[in-house]
């Protein structure tokens, strides 16, 4: 069995009111049109057909920040939300089978974050949530989460993240725009970075015991870069200018263990699902693909991220955990 624990999917519906709501161009809409694969439900199950995937974690975008002027009102947050959530139910209820649906989480206050909380946990059954990661938005270390992360805890329903970075966040601050799409190549994987790092050392797995991140492409740079990092903990911990307060037990490197990541790598790289696969686990190394962010719509990404989990060396009992048993058992299915 193959489960996709990390896929995304949108809806019409809920293009048409971000677009009806964005003060200028909306670029997203223009790009998920163009995937077939991304609103069309009968594409994406010949996807799943011909690849071999029996199930899809659904985690839908494009994320309410995305538009500012959406985001920034609680009521049409609110509104944008509840056409997000009510479309993936949708679906979900008309191929349960095949669909398991993450609930959008609109951030923009506390009254807001936790009502539709209660209404995608409770109401409409979904199995987990997701919140954007990103320099243009609130940390998600921010005490206002505070009480969503115990929610999250106590329930046992895990929080995906996603990175967020939009191309006006620029590599350099004399410039308006990043240039050559580095905000999302390299700029994501350090919006996810960031995240666990704020999360890890703020005490988050320490607060709210039992709470699940759920981390796209691999890990990020965490797992790469451990070594580095650890050695940057120790050497900056009790310098005066440089020190951040902590406090978790050390090693800090450790505490990164808690976290779930995919094997969305965007290629064929089996070293990459290896090196997640060392430092994370085995427990916590979840098939997923990123479908369908790629020319084909998501057909090159399953297929090498399949191609990527059987070529890494991994024991066969550890892949088929990777593959079903680990999104199972984090899900209860």
């Amino acid at each position: 069995m193959k489960i996709d624990s990390y896929a995304h999917f949108s809806f019409e519906r809920y293009l048409q009111y971000l677009e009806r709501h964005s003060s200028g161009p909306f670029g997203y809409a223009v790009l998920f049109r163009y995937l077939t694969t991304m609103l069309h439900v009968d594409s994406r199950l010949a996807l799943m057909e011909k690849l071999g995937v029996d199930k899809q974690v659904l985690v839908p975008l494009p994320w309410i920040e995305s538009v500012e002027e959406v985001y920034d009102d609680p009521i049409k947050a609110k509104e944008a939300a509840r056409i997000l959530n009510d479309e993936l139910a949708e679906l979900v209820n008309k191929y349960p089978k095949r669909f398991i649906p993450v609930a959008v989480i609109p951030t923009t206050n506390r009254d807001t974050m936790l009502s539709e909380y209660e209404r995608a946990v409770r109401e409409l059954r979904f199995k987990g949530i997701y919140l954007e990661v990103g320099p243009t938005i609130r940390p998600i270390d921010d005490p206002i989460y505070g009480e969503l992360f115990r929610k999250a805890a106590d329930d046992g329903v895990p929080i995906w993240l996603h990175p967020s970075r939009p191309m006006t966040y620029s590599d350099y601050v004399n410039e308006s725009l990043s240039k050559y799409g580095i905000w999302q190549s390299i700029g994501w994987l350090m919006d996810s970075s960031t995240a666990m790092i704020r999360l890890t050392l703020s005490g988050t797995f320490d607060k709210y015991k039992g709470i699940k991140f759920v981390i796209h492409h691999h890990g990020a740079l965490i797992g790469l870069f451990s070594k580095r990092l650890d050695s940057g903990f120790r050497l900056f911990k009790n310098l005066e200018g440089f020190k951040s307060e902590t406090n978790i037990t050390e090693p800090y490197i450790n505490h990164f263990k808690n976290f779930y990541v995919d094997t969305a790598t965007q290629g064929f790289e089996p070293l990459l699902i290896q090196n997640a696969y060392i430092f994370f686990g085995a427990d916590h190394v979840l098939f997923g693909t990123d479908v369908p962010f790629d020319e084909s719509g998501g057909y090159n990404f399953t297929d090498e991220s399949i191609r990527s989990v059987e070529a890494a060396l991994i024991p066969d009992d550890d892949k088929e955990k990777i593959f079903f048993k680990n999104i199972v058992e984090l899900l209860g299915l």
